[in-house]
């Protein structure tokens, strides 16, 4: 899945088709299993089974799943293919953090529970979990203040060690791979801004790529096949072999008054979103395209000034989104290439903001309104469209 995401932070994800529980226990507790999600009503979570070739039988550890926790709240969404989908959340529960994981099969309209980590579901740069990533079926990613990972599609979930304390982005390339941008610190620690790029094999260990010291904390990365895009500061590296190894390409954005915020390739083309020279809830916004490594930046259009930075994410050529939001969150959208740009959503909602933009398909978009956050009164809504950004409708849990 293609995906910009993040809250105020951006990552663009998995790559051929563009690429959400249960209830959480103790905060930094190191178990692997999940709490139910209230006393009175205990997630059970079956596995199943099914035949294989040659040589009998293989048991499957992916989870039925069980029922969706009474008030769910969506934070993060990640798609493994067109209809199959996972959510990193938070619902009300009688022990905290009341973390949750819901899964779809058929692109939103029937979900289930899964057991969920054991941790808290927090805003950007807090102190928990904000965002999920799952490379296939079994694989997944929940990250944030450190890793958890599970290798039986959410019923079980164990810490991981993290490339580096606080993991800003993540995202799997080819099921194989997984590229990370994060700080080399936790919050409050005083070493300053520095960021890292990592990189590893699903089940090895993590290695630097790159390093940079910004006050930005700008992290996206955008998949397309083997072309890896990534985004750390105000820096930008590119890879052809699947995130194995990576160069720096220059973005055309690096000023005073200008820095790249998201990028994101539709195969086609790649585009990078830069914004600055900002002031009372808007910023000025450019949008660059290029043909793909080591090809020239042409700016080919403006967004509208509404909204601090944002997010952009592709599906095609035609159907491209920015998402951004200051007193409200908006959604743009061009159909010509980045040149013009519409107003296709406003959420009058104080600044509630997005996570998680991507298009599952060319036409198949998603984005989380208002990322939730344990205790707080957010949107959480996963919004889905079909028809390449145009219109969205809610995803009901």
């Amino acid at each position: 899945m293609r995906r910009t995401s993040s809250w105020g932070i951006t990552s663009a994800g998995l790559a051929a088709v563009l690429a959400l529980s249960g209830c959480g226990g103790s905060t930094h507790s190191h178990s692997t299993t999940a709490s139910t999600p209230t006393a009175s009503t205990p997630l059970t979570v079956s596995t199943r089974t099914s035949p294989t070739t040659t040589g009998g039988t293989t048991t499957s550890t992916a989870p039925s799943g069980g029922p969706v926790p009474a008030g769910t709240e969506a934070t993060s969404v990640t798609f493994i293919s067109p209809t199959t989908a996972f959510i990193l959340g938070t619902a009300p529960c009688d022990a905290q953090p009341c973390s949750a994981i819901l899964r779809t099969t058929d692109r939103g309209a029937h979900w289930v529970g899964l057991p969920a980590p054991r941790e808290t579901v927090s805003y950007n740069l807090g102190d928990g979990l904000w965002g999920l990533r799952f490379a296939d079926a079994e694989h997944g990613y929940a990250f944030g203040q450190g890793l958890w990972e599970t290798s039986n599609g959410g019923g079980s979930w164990k810490q991981a060690t993290p490339p580096a304390p606080t993991v800003l982005s993540l995202e799997a390339v080819q099921d194989r791979e997984l590229v990370a941008v994060a700080q080399t610190c936790a919050p409050g620690q005083g070493c300053g801004h520095q960021i890292g790029l990592y990189h590893t094999a699903i089940g090895g260990s993590w290695a630097p790529v790159a390093s940079v010291k910004t006050f930005f904390n700008d992290a996206s990365i955008a998949v397309h096949g083997s072309v890896v895009w990534a985004l750390a500061g105000p820096n930008l590296y590119v890879s052809t072999d699947g995130g194995s190894t990576f160069r720096s390409e220059s973005p055309p954005c690096t000023t005073q008054l200008g820095q790249p915020d998201s990028v994101t390739d539709d195969g086609a083309h790649v585009y990078l979103l830069c914004s600055g020279n900002g002031a009372a809830g808007s910023t000025e916004k450019w949008v660059y395209r290029s043909t793909g490594p080591g090809s020239p930046w042409v700016l080919v259009g403006r967004p509208p000034l509404g909204g601090d930075g944002g997010q952009i994410s592709a599906g095609s050529d035609n159907s491209i989104v920015i998402a951004t939001y200051s007193a409200a969150s908006l959604l743009y959208r061009s159909t010509d290439g980045g040149h013009t740009w519409k107003t296709v959503l406003t959420e009058d909602d104080g600044g509630a903001g997005w996570s998680d933009l991507g298009f599952t398909t060319p036409t198949d978009a998603v984005v989380v309104h208002g990322p939730a956050v344990g205790g707080s009164q957010r949107p959480g809504q996963v919004l889905l469209s079909e028809d390449g950004g145009r219109t969205w409708r809610a995803a009901g849990f």
